[in-house]
This record gives C-alpha cells, sequence and structure tokens, in this order.
C-alpha cells in the first residue's frame, strides 16, 4: 500500500465580513495542498454560510459572535487545537492564493534553521508586484508620517524601512515579517503566549515578532516560496481602521 507524509501544517484563518464566495479559491487551494491538516475558521460576525461552508469541509468553526480582533480570534483558533495541533501554524489572511504551492520551501528552510521561529513568503500583488512586507524595526514618526504625510516627502526612508534595497534572491533572517501570511513552530507561539490580546488589529504581528526575537529566536523570509495578496490598507483611510491603527502603535511603542 502507498505511504502517505503526514501533514505538518494546522491552519487558523481569522474572517470578518468577507462574502463565502470570496474565501473559496483560498478553501480550494488548502484542501488540495497535502502538507496541511487540521484547517480552523474564526468568524469576527456570525455568518451561517461560511459556518455550513467550513463545516462541509470537515474543518472547525469558531465564533463568539462579535468582532474580538485578529490577534484574540487566532489566539482562540489556536487553543481550541489542542493536542490535535500540528508542528507548525499558519496564519493565513483571506485574500491570500498562490499558483504554486509555498509550503515545501517555507519547511525545508523551518526544517534546516532551528531557531528561526517563523517565516514567510516572498509576497505580490495580483499585478506580480513585490509589497515588501518583510521590514525593518518601525519608528513612530515613519508610522504616522506615512498616514498623514505626502510619500514623496518619506521616500527614502519608507524604502529603507520596507528593506527595498536588500537582495532577497535567497532566504533572510528580518526584524518583522507579516501576519498575512505566516507559517509558526507551534511550540514557540506557545512560548510566548500567541498574540497579545490587547492590540485588537494592526501591529500585533510586529509585536508578536519582537517577542519571539526576545526569546533569542529569528524571523525569516524564504523567497522562493510566493503567494499573492489582495492587501486593501483599510487604515490609511479615516475611519475605524485608522483609529485601530493609531491606539496599535501606541501601545507598540510605549507599551513595550
Amino acid at each position: 500500500m502507498p505511504s502517505f507524509a503526514p501533514a505538518r501544517i494546522s491552519v487558523g484563518l481569522v474572517v470578518y465580513r468577507t462574502p463565502v464566495d470570496a474565501l473559496l479559491p483560498l478553501f480550494d487551494l488548502l484542501v488540495a495542498t497535502p502538507q496541511v491538516g487540521p484547517v480552523l475558521v474564526f468568524d469576527n460576525g456570525n455568518d451561517a454560510g461560511l459556518r455550513l461552508a467550513v463545516e462541509r469541509r470537515g474543518w472547525r468553526y469558531l465564533s463568539e459572535g462579535r468582532n474580538i480582533g485578529f490577534g484574540s480570534g487566532h489566539n482562540r483558533l489556536v487553543a481550541a487545537l489542542g493536542e490535535s495541533g500540528c508542528e507548525f501554524h499558519l496564519l493565513v489572511n483571506p485574500d491570500i492564493e498562490w499558483h504554486q504551492n509555498p509550503f515545501p520551501a517555507l519547511l525545508a528552510f523551518l526544517d534546516a534553521q532551528p531557531r528561526v521561529a517563523a517565516v514567510m513568503p516572498d509576497v505580490i500583488n495580483a499585478a506580480g508586484q513585490r509589497q515588501y512586507l518583510a521590514k525593518a524595526q518601525p519608528t513612530p514618526g515613519l508610522l504616522l508620517g506615512r498616514r498623514f504625510l505626502p510619500r514623496r516627502w518619506l521616500q527614502a526612508a519608507v524604502a529603507r524601512y520596507e528593506l527595498q534595497d536588500w537582495d532577497f534572491a535567497a532566504p533572510r533572517c528580518v526584524p518583522v515579517i507579516s501576519g498575512c501570511f505566516m507559517l509558526l513552530r507551534g511550540t514557540a507561539f506557545a512560548d510566548v503566549g500567541g498574540f497579545d490580546e490587547r492590540y485588537f488589529l494592526y501591529l500585533e504581528d510586529y509585536d508578536l515578532c519582537r517577542r519571539l526575537q526576545a526569546q533569542s529566536n529569528e524571523v525569516a523570509i524564504v523567497p522562493a516560496a510566493r503567494v499573492i495578496h489582495g492587501h486593501q490598507r483599510a487604515s490609511y483611510r479615516w475611519g475605524w481602521p485608522l483609529i485601530w491603527h493609531l491606539r496599535s502603535a501606541i501601545r507598540y511603542f510605549w507599551g513595550w
């Protein structure tokens, strides 16, 4: 009889008011990926259609009937895994897709680099342009300036922050990787207590990277793996997303 390698990755997806039809391409990719084991979806709303789509695939649907935030939702998913969790856990946004399976390259790098606690792939947009989501540590002036000043005034500073002059021909350890697609060692995530739930939205992935590194871990980008990300940049518009981003920035810089 043929033998199959066991799934090594559990998946957590936090959703808020995303139409089910928009989620189906990612769902189909996860179903077809041999490295993926249990998939759990946390609904920051209460969508009966989403519950049906999740449970129809044999996955687990969780909701508290309200929006508890990105990091809190992921913490609930990891807690729900319990002993059924895999060696690695994927945080993935609803607007992610890929043309070629990114997991063999990511897992090979993690297997070869035991000090690396989390990795991300190269992330591009639908037009094929790199999104520069592996970053240097931000400064308060840069984060505020990017939202309130013309980008041309900060062009050089933004390029340094986005590591635009780095050679990403090979994997590299970096200060910050994005939570839109982050593959973590399950033990490392548990050792730092998961996400800090005081962050409702934005910068919780930066904070997670910083706490992982404080325990002598590294985070890295593996460009041989590539995914496509919608990347709405909602916090660049006025409204609650901007307020949440500012609150998170205050906590990140002055609450550490």
